[in-house]
């Protein structure tokens, strides 16, 4: 499994109001049934820190079975829809597409462990 997070800002003159509605009755009815999606969450970015050219709007989480997966389900018939509308709302200049896999400690409960090898000195 893994996580893809899209970040975009709006496009011009599209309000937060009309893209939800897009989001809802469009975007989130069919993206979650499709092949190689696990789970599909979409956020409106309430707040952020960085530049003022990284100021997304919308940051979409997404669970899915592989990179590979999710380029065939974005690239499929059952997305064309989506595929459609979103330039509608969605300023496709500014979305950036993350995937990576999680990074998962082992450890045993109450431990505390070493500082990684070559790590900052204290």
């Amino acid at each position: 499994m893994q996580k893809v997070l899209v970040m975009y800002k709006l496009r011009p003159g599209v309000t937060l109001d009309q893209y939800i509605s897009w989001s809802k009755q469009i975007d989130q009815r069919i993206t979650p049934g499709q092949a190689g999606i696990i789970r599909f969450e979409v956020y409106a970015v309430e707040h952020i820190t960085g530049p003022d050219d990284v100021q997304y709007q919308v940051v979409e989480d997404i669970e899915v079975e592989s990179w590979e997966a999710f380029q065939e389900c974005v690239a499929g018939p059952g997305m064309a829809y989506v595929q459609e509308t979103f330039p509608l709302y969605a300023d496709e200049p500014t979305v950036v597409t993350i995937c990576g896999s999680r990074v998962v400690a082992s450890l045993e409960e109450g431990a505390r462990p070493p500082l990684p090898a070559g790590g900052p000195k204290t």
